[in-house]
């Protein structure tokens, strides 16, 4: 049954200072080469609008000016995110991107598994064009085409008499369908890879030892693919939490509070509530740097047997 269900890439064994030292001294070669200046505009870029901004937003959020005018450092603006619409908007963004991501993980699975069953490179080639096309889209454009369609006097809405089931596009239900524009092609493009590499192989040494096609995907389909379809969950979820320009078109910035759409409204503000909103960019950082790291840590795993 285990049989052939080796991964492609075995855990070598502990390394040593040496194998350490020498990483280093390849690494410093590396970066002494001339090759390297290529990529100083790159380091430019992310020092001045990445590295930078984050430091600056640290710095703004744990800056405290007391009542005789002292400055220190507290969490007093965190602490700030724990009531009135700022806690709401918290709960709000875990709610729509929970929801929406749970959604498009399983249609997104369902699709991916059933286009890596045709075995076409026709289909795989339009499939992974499209998919990373819209994963990318979104914005003002994707927020009025949802409105022309799904609106109160969308085409779709009118026809289908959506207004009698109670359905507006304005609230956090419409926020997860118009998301599912782009959550599930990143689902598709995520997955799409481990369906695929699911081996015959495999298929054949079960069937060969009397297991069924449910003992399969149990043991062996299931185990193998969970990494990856985890990852895309997680992905999605990053990506609908982080999402600014179409909710903030669909709905404004005080329809339904989130937390793109606070910092928004708190930097348009007078400057004493630029701490809170920073506070509030902090928590999405966070929150991203955790997202990227699960996603790149289940990836690992599930490349292990598909690659």
């Amino acid at each position: 049954m285990t049989a052939g269900l080796t991964p492609q890439r075995s855990p070598g064994p502990p390394a040593s200072p040496r194998a350490g030292r020498r990483r280093g001294r390849e690494t410093l070669g590396a970066l002494r080469h001339p090759a390297t200046l290529a990529l100083l505009p790159l380091g430019v870029l992310l020092l001045l609008f990445f590295i930078l901004p984050i430091v600056g937003m640290a710095v703004i959020a744990v800056t405290v000016t007391a009542e005789d005018g002292s400055i220190g450092v507290g969490a007093d603006h965190f602490l700030a995110l724990t009531s009135g619409s700022h806690s709401q908007a918290i709960l709000n963004s875990l709610q729509v991107s929970a929801v929406g991501s749970l959604i498009a993980a399983v249609i997104g699975t369902v699709t991916a598994f059933c286009i890596s069953l045709i075995r076409s490179a026709a289909l795989d080639s339009i499939v992974a064009v499209f998919s990373s096309v819209l994963a990318n889209d979104g914005g003002a454009p994707l927020a009025f085409a949802f409105i022309v369609t799904l609106g109160n006097a969308g085409l779709v809405f009118s026809a289908l008499n959506l207004d009698a089931t109670g359905f507006s596009l304005y609230s956090w239900q419409g926020l997860v369908v118009m998301y599912q524009y782009f959550l599930i092609p990143t689902m598709v493009m995520v997955t799409l890879p481990t369906f695929m590499g699911l081996r015959r192989e495999w298929r054949e040494a079960d069937a060969a030892l009397g297991g069924s096609s449910r003992n399969f995907w149990l043991r062996v389909g299931l185990p193998i693919a969970a990494p990856a379809l985890l990852g895309g969950w997680v992905l999605c979820f990053g990506a609908a939490f982080a999402t600014h320009a179409s909710a903030a078109v669909l709905i404004g910035a005080g329809g339904f509070p989130l937390i793109p759409l606070n910092i928004s409204s708190l930097l348009g503000q007078s400057p004493s509530s630029q701490p809170v909103a920073m506070a509030l960019g902090i928590t999405m950082v966070v929150i991203a740097v955790v997202v990227l790291f699960l996603f790149n840590r289940l990836q690992r795993r599930s490349a292990r047997w598909v690659q």
